[in-house]
Protein backbone atom coordinates (compact mmCIF):
# COMPACT_ATOMS: atom_id res chain seq x y z
CA UNK A 1 0.00 0.00 0.00
CA UNK A 2 2.40 2.61 -1.03
CA UNK A 3 0.68 5.87 -0.79
CA UNK A 4 3.03 8.04 0.71
CA UNK A 5 3.58 11.36 -1.16
CA UNK A 6 6.84 12.55 -1.83
CA UNK A 7 8.95 13.01 1.07
CA UNK A 8 11.00 16.33 1.93
CA UNK A 9 13.69 16.81 4.63
CA UNK A 10 13.91 20.15 6.28
CA UNK A 11 16.37 21.82 3.47
CA UNK A 12 13.82 20.58 0.79
CA UNK A 13 15.98 17.72 -0.07
CA UNK A 14 13.65 14.41 0.00
CA UNK A 15 13.90 11.55 2.45
CA UNK A 16 15.99 9.63 0.08
CA UNK A 17 16.01 6.15 2.28
CA UNK A 18 12.14 5.98 2.36
CA UNK A 19 11.69 6.40 -1.16
CA UNK A 20 14.39 3.74 -1.96
CA UNK A 21 12.95 1.17 0.43
CA UNK A 22 9.00 1.72 -1.11
CA UNK A 23 10.38 1.27 -4.39
CA UNK A 24 11.74 -2.20 -3.40
CA UNK A 25 8.65 -2.73 -1.80
CA UNK A 26 6.84 -2.16 -5.02
CA UNK A 27 8.87 -4.67 -6.60
CA UNK A 28 8.96 -6.83 -4.02
CA UNK A 29 4.94 -7.69 -4.30
CA UNK A 30 4.91 -7.37 -7.37
CA UNK A 31 7.32 -9.92 -8.33
CA UNK A 32 6.04 -12.23 -5.14
CA UNK A 33 2.81 -11.86 -7.24
CA UNK A 34 4.28 -12.50 -10.92
CA UNK A 35 6.05 -15.35 -9.56
CA UNK A 36 3.25 -16.84 -7.29
CA UNK A 37 0.34 -16.44 -10.27
CA UNK A 38 2.37 -18.32 -12.79
CA UNK A 39 3.28 -21.12 -10.65
CA UNK A 40 7.30 -19.86 -10.21
CA UNK A 41 7.49 -19.71 -6.63
CA UNK A 42 5.44 -18.89 -3.62
CA UNK A 43 7.59 -16.03 -1.76
CA UNK A 44 4.79 -15.03 1.46
CA UNK A 45 6.86 -13.14 3.07
CA UNK A 46 7.92 -10.75 0.10
CA UNK A 47 4.11 -10.00 -0.44
CA UNK A 48 3.13 -10.21 3.70
CA UNK A 49 5.86 -8.14 4.39
CA UNK A 50 5.94 -5.67 1.60
CA UNK A 51 2.59 -4.51 2.66
CA UNK A 52 3.42 -4.20 5.87
CA UNK A 53 6.73 -2.18 5.68
CA UNK A 54 4.30 0.03 3.23
CA UNK A 55 2.33 1.03 6.24
CA UNK A 56 5.31 1.68 8.55
CA UNK A 57 6.16 4.00 5.70
CA UNK A 58 3.08 5.63 5.20
CA UNK A 59 2.52 6.09 8.81
CA UNK A 60 7.09 7.57 9.39
CA UNK A 61 6.51 9.70 6.16
CA UNK A 62 3.32 11.23 6.99
CA UNK A 63 4.35 11.79 10.66
CA UNK A 64 8.06 13.22 9.52
CA UNK A 65 5.75 15.97 7.22
CA UNK A 66 2.93 17.15 9.28
CA UNK A 67 5.00 17.42 12.75
CA UNK A 68 3.86 20.71 13.97
CA UNK A 69 1.36 21.09 11.29
CA UNK A 70 -2.07 19.90 12.38
CA UNK A 71 -3.60 22.58 14.50
CA UNK A 72 -6.99 23.51 13.16
CA UNK A 73 -9.94 21.87 11.64
CA UNK A 74 -9.19 23.58 8.50
CA UNK A 75 -5.45 21.82 8.48
CA UNK A 76 -7.09 18.29 8.86
CA UNK A 77 -9.69 18.75 6.32
CA UNK A 78 -6.68 19.79 4.06
CA UNK A 79 -4.81 16.95 4.77
CA UNK A 80 -8.03 14.39 4.22
CA UNK A 81 -8.55 16.28 0.68
CA UNK A 82 -4.42 15.95 -0.05
CA UNK A 83 -4.45 12.82 0.82
CA UNK A 84 -7.50 11.29 -1.34
CA UNK A 85 -6.05 13.41 -4.42
CA UNK A 86 -2.79 11.31 -3.63
CA UNK A 87 -4.62 8.08 -3.87
CA UNK A 88 -7.68 9.13 -6.10
CA UNK A 89 -7.03 9.67 -9.59
CA UNK A 90 -4.75 6.53 -10.82
CA UNK A 91 -7.01 4.47 -8.79
CA UNK A 92 -10.27 5.62 -10.34
CA UNK A 93 -8.80 5.12 -13.80
CA UNK A 94 -7.82 1.75 -13.41
CA UNK A 95 -11.00 0.89 -11.39
CA UNK A 96 -12.92 1.65 -14.63
CA UNK A 97 -10.55 -0.25 -16.70
CA UNK A 98 -10.70 -3.19 -14.75
CA UNK A 99 -14.39 -3.29 -14.52
CA UNK A 100 -14.16 -3.14 -18.31
CA UNK A 101 -11.54 -6.07 -18.20
CA UNK A 102 -13.96 -7.95 -16.21
CA UNK A 103 -17.23 -6.90 -17.57
CA UNK A 104 -15.61 -8.37 -21.29
CA UNK A 105 -14.30 -11.33 -19.84
CA UNK A 106 -17.26 -12.38 -18.15
CA UNK A 107 -19.97 -11.55 -20.69
CA UNK A 108 -21.63 -9.23 -18.09
CA UNK A 109 -21.03 -6.23 -15.54
CA UNK A 110 -19.53 -6.73 -12.26
CA UNK A 111 -22.78 -6.89 -9.73
CA UNK A 112 -23.58 -4.30 -7.37
CA UNK A 113 -21.03 -1.80 -9.46
CA UNK A 114 -22.69 1.67 -8.60
CA UNK A 115 -22.48 0.79 -4.78
CA UNK A 116 -18.69 -1.06 -5.41
CA UNK A 117 -17.90 2.67 -7.12
CA UNK A 118 -18.55 4.62 -4.52
CA UNK A 119 -16.93 2.47 -2.13
CA UNK A 120 -14.00 2.62 -4.07
CA UNK A 121 -14.05 6.42 -5.65
CA UNK A 122 -14.37 7.26 -1.34
CA UNK A 123 -12.15 4.31 -0.07
CA UNK A 124 -14.77 3.90 2.31
CA UNK A 125 -14.40 0.24 1.55
CA UNK A 126 -11.99 0.16 3.64
CA UNK A 127 -14.43 -0.13 6.99
CA UNK A 128 -15.99 -3.37 5.84
CA UNK A 129 -14.33 -6.60 4.30
CA UNK A 130 -11.82 -4.49 2.02
CA UNK A 131 -10.61 -7.61 0.58
CA UNK A 132 -14.34 -8.21 -0.81
CA UNK A 133 -14.95 -4.69 -1.95
CA UNK A 134 -11.92 -3.05 -3.35
CA UNK A 135 -12.04 -3.74 -7.25
CA UNK A 136 -8.40 -3.27 -8.01
CA UNK A 137 -5.86 -6.41 -6.49
CA UNK A 138 -3.88 -5.44 -3.96
CA UNK A 139 -6.77 -1.86 -3.05
CA UNK A 140 -7.84 -3.74 0.01
CA UNK A 141 -4.56 -1.77 1.43
CA UNK A 142 -5.49 1.49 0.35
CA UNK A 143 -9.08 1.37 2.42
CA UNK A 144 -7.22 0.28 5.29
CA UNK A 145 -5.13 3.35 4.49
CA UNK A 146 -7.64 5.36 4.22
CA UNK A 147 -8.70 4.64 7.81
CA UNK A 148 -5.80 5.63 9.31
CA UNK A 149 -5.92 8.60 7.70
CA UNK A 150 -8.72 9.64 9.36
CA UNK A 151 -7.47 8.80 13.10
CA UNK A 152 -3.60 10.40 11.80
CA UNK A 153 -4.40 13.67 13.98
CA UNK A 154 -5.25 12.00 16.81
CA UNK A 155 -1.93 9.31 16.34
CA UNK A 156 0.24 13.16 15.66
CA UNK A 157 -1.20 14.69 18.80
CA UNK A 158 0.00 11.11 20.81
CA UNK A 159 3.53 11.01 19.24
CA UNK A 160 5.01 13.71 21.59
CA UNK A 161 3.88 12.67 24.60
CA UNK A 162 6.37 9.51 25.41
CA UNK A 163 4.63 8.02 28.17
CA UNK A 164 1.21 7.76 26.47
CA UNK A 165 3.16 7.03 22.54
CA UNK A 166 4.48 3.73 24.24
CA UNK A 167 1.10 2.60 26.10
CA UNK A 168 -0.64 3.43 22.50
CA UNK A 169 2.22 1.14 20.47
CA UNK A 170 2.00 -1.40 23.22
CA UNK A 171 -1.70 -1.64 23.08
CA UNK A 172 -2.08 -1.44 19.19
CA UNK A 173 0.85 -4.55 18.99
CA UNK A 174 -1.22 -6.51 21.00
CA UNK A 175 -4.32 -5.94 19.63
CA UNK A 176 -3.10 -6.44 16.21
CA UNK A 177 -1.37 -9.82 17.36
CA UNK A 178 -4.32 -11.12 18.44
CA UNK A 179 -6.61 -10.06 15.58
CA UNK A 180 -3.66 -12.38 13.24
CA UNK A 181 -3.38 -15.18 15.57
CA UNK A 182 -6.98 -15.70 15.82
CA UNK A 183 -7.08 -15.50 11.80
CA UNK A 184 -4.89 -16.31 9.57
CA UNK A 185 -3.05 -17.95 12.93
CA UNK A 186 -5.93 -19.61 13.58
CA UNK A 187 -6.72 -23.92 12.54
CA UNK A 188 -8.90 -22.76 9.39
CA UNK A 189 -5.96 -21.56 7.67
CA UNK A 190 -4.93 -18.65 6.10
CA UNK A 191 -6.87 -19.04 3.00
CA UNK A 192 -10.31 -19.42 4.73
CA UNK A 193 -9.33 -16.46 6.96
CA UNK A 194 -7.89 -14.11 4.10
CA UNK A 195 -11.14 -11.69 4.44
CA UNK A 196 -11.42 -11.59 8.04
CA UNK A 197 -7.59 -10.95 8.90
CA UNK A 198 -7.27 -8.21 6.11
CA UNK A 199 -9.01 -5.25 8.63
CA UNK A 200 -7.73 -2.39 10.08
CA UNK A 201 -6.66 -3.81 13.08
CA UNK A 202 -4.15 -6.63 11.55
CA UNK A 203 -2.21 -3.43 10.51
CA UNK A 204 -2.59 -0.83 13.15
CA UNK A 205 0.61 -1.03 15.16
CA UNK A 206 2.65 -0.74 11.57
CA UNK A 207 1.22 2.55 10.81
CA UNK A 208 1.20 3.94 14.41
CA UNK A 209 5.26 2.34 14.84
CA UNK A 210 5.90 4.08 11.37
CA UNK A 211 3.92 7.59 12.65
CA UNK A 212 6.84 7.67 16.00
CA UNK A 213 9.72 6.71 13.52
CA UNK A 214 8.93 9.29 11.50
CA UNK A 215 8.21 11.80 14.36
CA UNK A 216 11.49 11.12 15.80
CA UNK A 217 13.25 11.53 12.31
CA UNK A 218 11.89 15.16 12.36
CA UNK A 219 13.15 15.64 15.54
CA UNK A 220 16.69 14.17 15.19
CA UNK A 221 18.45 13.17 11.90
CA UNK A 222 21.69 10.56 12.52
CA UNK A 223 23.05 10.84 9.28
CA UNK A 224 23.56 7.12 8.80
CA UNK A 225 26.26 5.86 5.91
CA UNK A 226 24.84 5.26 2.76
CA UNK A 227 26.51 1.76 2.88
CA UNK A 228 25.09 0.75 6.37
CA UNK A 229 21.52 1.58 4.65
CA UNK A 230 22.53 -1.01 1.66
CA UNK A 231 23.82 -3.32 4.78
CA UNK A 232 20.33 -2.95 6.33
CA UNK A 233 18.50 -3.45 3.03
CA UNK A 234 20.19 -6.48 1.82
CA UNK A 235 20.01 -8.13 5.52
CA UNK A 236 16.18 -7.79 5.15
CA UNK A 237 16.27 -9.16 1.72
CA UNK A 238 18.08 -12.01 2.90
CA UNK A 239 15.49 -12.43 6.03
CA UNK A 240 12.71 -12.77 4.02
CA UNK A 241 13.79 -15.59 1.87
CA UNK A 242 15.29 -17.15 4.44
CA UNK A 243 12.76 -17.47 7.00
CA UNK A 244 9.79 -17.72 3.64
CA UNK A 245 7.15 -20.81 4.84
CA UNK A 246 6.13 -23.57 2.68
CA UNK A 247 2.74 -22.62 4.07
CA UNK A 248 0.75 -19.10 3.61
CA UNK A 249 -0.17 -17.25 6.66
CA UNK A 250 3.17 -19.28 8.73
CA UNK A 251 5.43 -16.08 8.08
CA UNK A 252 3.13 -13.65 10.48
CA UNK A 253 2.83 -16.24 13.44
CA UNK A 254 5.16 -17.55 15.82
CA UNK A 255 9.21 -17.08 16.58
CA UNK A 256 9.68 -15.82 12.20
CA UNK A 257 6.71 -13.40 12.61
CA UNK A 258 7.86 -11.81 16.08
CA UNK A 259 11.40 -11.60 14.11
CA UNK A 260 10.04 -9.96 10.99
CA UNK A 261 7.76 -7.20 13.19
CA UNK A 262 10.79 -6.62 14.50
CA UNK A 263 13.09 -6.39 11.52
CA UNK A 264 10.13 -4.19 9.49
CA UNK A 265 10.76 -1.28 12.32
CA UNK A 266 14.68 -1.83 12.16
CA UNK A 267 14.83 -0.97 8.36
CA UNK A 268 12.51 1.52 7.80
CA UNK A 269 14.36 3.60 11.11
CA UNK A 270 18.00 2.99 9.35
CA UNK A 271 16.31 3.89 5.71
CA UNK A 272 15.04 7.23 7.07
CA UNK A 273 18.49 7.80 8.54
CA UNK A 274 20.51 7.07 5.73
CA UNK A 275 22.47 9.49 4.12
CA UNK A 276 21.78 8.65 0.61
CA UNK A 277 24.52 10.12 -1.78
CA UNK A 278 24.86 11.69 -5.33
CA UNK A 279 25.23 8.37 -6.71
CA UNK A 280 22.55 6.59 -5.03
CA UNK A 281 20.11 9.49 -4.96
CA UNK A 282 18.43 9.26 -9.04
CA UNK A 283 17.60 5.62 -8.31
CA UNK A 284 16.25 6.60 -4.89
CA UNK A 285 13.62 9.49 -6.26
CA UNK A 286 12.54 6.89 -9.26
CA UNK A 287 12.17 4.08 -6.94
CA UNK A 288 9.65 6.82 -5.15
CA UNK A 289 7.85 7.96 -7.64
CA UNK A 290 7.47 4.78 -9.80
CA UNK A 291 5.82 2.87 -6.33
CA UNK A 292 2.24 3.56 -6.08
CA UNK A 293 1.97 2.93 -9.99
CA UNK A 294 4.23 -0.20 -9.88
CA UNK A 295 1.54 -1.68 -7.30
CA UNK A 296 -1.15 -0.80 -9.01
CA UNK A 297 -0.25 -1.57 -12.54
CA UNK A 298 1.66 -5.09 -12.28
CA UNK A 299 -2.34 -6.43 -11.65
CA UNK A 300 -3.62 -4.84 -15.09
CA UNK A 301 -0.59 -5.94 -17.40
CA UNK A 302 -0.42 -9.50 -16.26
CA UNK A 303 -4.63 -9.92 -16.23
CA UNK A 304 -4.62 -8.13 -19.48
CA UNK A 305 -1.98 -9.91 -20.89
CA UNK A 306 -3.38 -13.78 -20.11
CA UNK A 307 -6.71 -13.11 -20.36
CA UNK A 308 -7.31 -11.04 -23.88
CA UNK A 309 -3.41 -11.95 -25.66
CA UNK A 310 -2.37 -14.97 -24.37
CA UNK A 311 -5.42 -17.26 -25.54
CA UNK A 312 -5.43 -15.88 -29.11
CA UNK A 313 -2.17 -17.13 -29.29
CA UNK A 314 -2.95 -20.61 -29.50
CA UNK A 315 -0.97 -21.39 -26.43
CA UNK A 316 -1.25 -23.54 -23.29
CA UNK A 317 -2.04 -22.42 -19.96
CA UNK A 318 0.53 -19.72 -18.50
CA UNK A 319 1.11 -22.20 -15.53
CA UNK A 320 2.24 -25.07 -18.14
CA UNK A 321 4.60 -22.35 -20.25
CA UNK A 322 7.94 -23.05 -20.87
CA UNK A 323 9.71 -22.02 -17.79
CA UNK A 324 11.98 -19.06 -19.96
CA UNK A 325 8.45 -17.80 -21.19
CA UNK A 326 7.14 -17.18 -17.38
CA UNK A 327 10.27 -15.20 -16.65
CA UNK A 328 9.64 -13.52 -19.85
CA UNK A 329 6.50 -12.52 -18.70
CA UNK A 330 7.42 -11.35 -15.09
CA UNK A 331 10.03 -8.64 -16.59
CA UNK A 332 8.23 -7.52 -19.24
CA UNK A 333 5.16 -6.78 -16.86
CA UNK A 334 8.12 -5.26 -14.51
CA UNK A 335 9.24 -3.10 -16.98
CA UNK A 336 5.59 -2.26 -18.30
CA UNK A 337 4.61 -1.76 -14.80
CA UNK A 338 7.42 0.89 -13.72
CA UNK A 339 7.91 2.39 -16.96
CA UNK A 340 3.87 3.43 -16.83
CA UNK A 341 4.03 4.66 -13.49
CA UNK A 342 6.70 6.80 -14.15
CA UNK A 343 4.50 8.35 -17.07
CA UNK A 344 1.52 8.27 -14.80
CA UNK A 345 3.65 10.54 -12.11
CA UNK A 346 4.41 12.69 -14.27
CA UNK A 347 2.14 13.51 -16.48
CA UNK A 348 -1.26 12.03 -14.52
CA UNK A 349 -0.49 12.26 -10.49
CA UNK A 350 1.77 15.59 -9.77
CA UNK A 351 -0.25 17.69 -12.26
CA UNK A 352 -3.39 16.85 -10.87
CA UNK A 353 -1.89 16.84 -7.62
CA UNK A 354 -0.48 20.50 -7.89
CA UNK A 355 -3.90 21.71 -9.11
CA UNK A 356 -5.30 20.66 -6.20
CA UNK A 357 -3.00 22.26 -4.07
CA UNK A 358 -4.08 25.36 -5.70
CA UNK A 359 -7.76 25.13 -5.12
CA UNK A 360 -7.16 24.48 -2.02
CA UNK A 361 -4.63 27.65 -1.07
CA UNK A 362 -6.78 30.52 0.51
CA UNK A 363 -7.48 32.61 -2.45
CA UNK A 364 -7.74 36.02 -0.43
CA UNK A 365 -4.47 35.33 1.36
CA UNK A 366 -1.58 36.87 -0.55
CA UNK A 367 1.32 34.95 -0.79
CA UNK A 368 3.64 36.35 1.29
CA UNK A 369 1.59 36.05 4.25
CA UNK A 370 0.97 32.75 3.39
CA UNK A 371 4.38 32.03 3.53
CA UNK A 372 4.99 33.68 6.70
CA UNK A 373 1.65 31.16 8.36
CA UNK A 374 3.43 28.12 7.05
CA UNK A 375 6.96 29.04 8.28
CA UNK A 376 5.48 30.06 11.40
CA UNK A 377 3.27 26.31 11.63
CA UNK A 378 6.85 24.55 11.10
CA UNK A 379 8.71 26.11 13.01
Amino acid sequence: MPSAPTQRQAGGERVLGWDLLRGLCALSVALYHLLYWQELASLHTLGSYGVYLFFILSGASLAYTYAGKMRSPGQVANFLLTRWMRLAPLYIVLCLVFVAFLSLRNGALVDQLALRFSLNFSFAFGFYDPVVWALLIGGWSLGIEFIYYLVFPLLLAVAPRVVWSVLLALALAVLQWCWVYRTAGSDAGYAASAVAYHQAPAFAAYFFGGCLIGYWRRMRELKIAQQSGVLAWLLMACLLLWLNPARAGDELTGIRGALLFCACFAVVFTSGQVAVGSGLAPLARWLGDITYGCYLLHPMFFFGFVWFVWPHLGMMDITQAPLAVRLAMVAAVLILSCTTAAASERWLEAPLRRWGKRLMRPAAVPRELAYKDDAKISS
